[in-house]
């Protein structure tokens, strides 16, 4: 890639910059970004530099900063946007969005402590900001700082933590039990000062590795063909027919012990005309390993004495079925029927070559789920609660008996209630 050295680039932006055009400089500096040519870091400095020495009227630089930070962040050099989100703040410590994109950072990679503090900085600054209220619950399932005494979402999780772990339970399939915690988390969430918004319907419990599936999407919108990684994924579908059985299904996934530790989740379903209410995944790699774990999670099924089930084995992602039927055919004891076309790869080379390169300081981690009970299950389990009631199952009386709602699900069922009622 070029390093930027037209000044007659770098003069337009300065006039702009000079006129207050603050939206023709993001334009221009998105456009730099989306054509991938190099911003050299030392470049840019002297060039603010010549503008401030130069122009007297003084431009918001925080927001020039933060623009440059987030085109670093996507030519794939993270170690470079910290910086410049560093020199945003100290140019204007009050701007949310600077602390919100210096954690998004951090997380990306991996310095997940960091990324924890500056999401909650960003929140406090602006109780509006919803991106950075479910970032922080979100990176609350990997890591878990310890009480500070302040009134904070790190510390009402730590609070739903240890209050758990107080309670001793042997039994989470028991539905005293599961009521007792929902009670005790929900009053802990409602004394809490701030209102919480999470709009998740998802429970993960995630390994350290990373099935890069946003890539494989691209590859199959854009081509219409099925990356090569899929043709050796597995995964074990359960569908459940109330809602205390998928909280079930979550304490036994939260607690499985499996060799690879492998991807799993918990969910409701919200797609348009997508059979079944309430699902578990298990993520293998491999028909043989898909076959190991469904004994393995048949007897923690039988455990839990969950009421109603079915568990079969899918082949990859179900969006794939339409245009390849024969790729959801499995043999389990040979052979797949479909395998994949060689000549696909130079497709999938096209996607993979628009990712810019990362050296070992930028490159992504992915961390790993922690075990136990944290704030965003609760919050999601509430959110499936809720869903329970809006298609009329309301087996969830058993174990919470208030009204939850939650505006996001409504508008997402409006149009589908009277099918999500006939699959349960």
């Amino acid at each position: 890639m070029n390093e930027i050295h037209n000044a007659k680039n770098i003069q337009e932006i300065i006039n702009d910059l000079n006129n207050k055009n603050f939206e023709k400089v993001t334009k221009k500096l998105k456009f730099i970004s989306e054509e991938k040519i190099y911003l050299n870091f030392e470049f840019w400095k002297k060039q603010i530099d010549i503008y401030e020495n130069n122009f007297q009227i003084k431009i918001n630089k925080f927001k020039l900063f933060t623009n440059i930070g987030v085109i670093f962040f996507k030519l794939g050099k993270i170690t470079k946007s910290i910086n410049f989100y560093k020199f945003s703040i100290q140019d204007n410590p009050n701007f949310s969005l600077a602390y919100n994109n210096l954690a998004i950072s951090y997380f990306e990679i991996g310095m997940f402590e960091k990324a924890a503090e500056n999401f909650e900085i960003a929140f406090k600054l602006d109780k509006n900001d919803l991106n950075a209220q479910k970032h922080l619950i979100n990176i609350l399932n990997l890591i878990q700082p310890k009480y500070n005494n302040n009134e904070s979402i790190i510390n009402l999780n730590y609070r739903i933590n240890s209050e758990i772990k107080k309670l001793n339970i042997k039994n989470y399939f028991d539905s005293k039990n599961i009521k007792e915690i929902l009670y005790l988390c929900n009053n802990l969430i409602e004394n809490f000062k701030n209102d919480l918004i999470f709009n998740e319907t998802q429970i993960f419990r995630k390994n350290s590795n990373n099935l890069n599936c946003l890539r494989h999407f691209k590859v199959f919108n854009e081509f219409n063909i099925i990356p090569k990684f899929c043709f050796g994924c597995y995964k074990i579908q359960i569908n459940l027919f109330t809602v205390i059985d998928l909280i079930k299904l979550y304490f036994i996934f939260d607690n499985i012990s499996l060799t690879k530790n492998n991807m799993r989740k918990c969910m409701v379903e919200t797609r348009n005309q997508i059979k079944g209410n309430y699902k578990g995944y298990i993520y293998c790699t491999g028909i043989e390993e898909a076959k190991n774990i469904l004994e393995v999670i048949n007897q923690e099924i039988k455990i839990a004495n969950l009421s109603r089930f079915k568990i079969i084995i899918k082949h990859g992602c179900s969006e794939f079925y339409q245009l390849y039927p024969e790729y959801e055919k499995i043999n389990f004891d040979g052979e797949q029927v479909m395998k994949y076309n060689e000549k696909w790869s130079t497709k999938e080379k096209l996607i993979d070559e628009r990712v810019p390169k990362r050296n070992d300081n930028d490159k992504k981690v992915w961390g790993k789920y922690v075990k136990g009970i944290n704030l965003s299950d609760i919050l999601i389990i509430n959110n499936w609660i809720n869903y329970a009631d809006i298609i009329g199952d309301f087996s969830y009386k058993e174990i919470f008996e208030k009204k939850i709602q939650t505006n996001f699900l409504k508008k997402a069922l409006e149009n589908q209630i009277e099918f999500r009622k006939n699959n349960f």
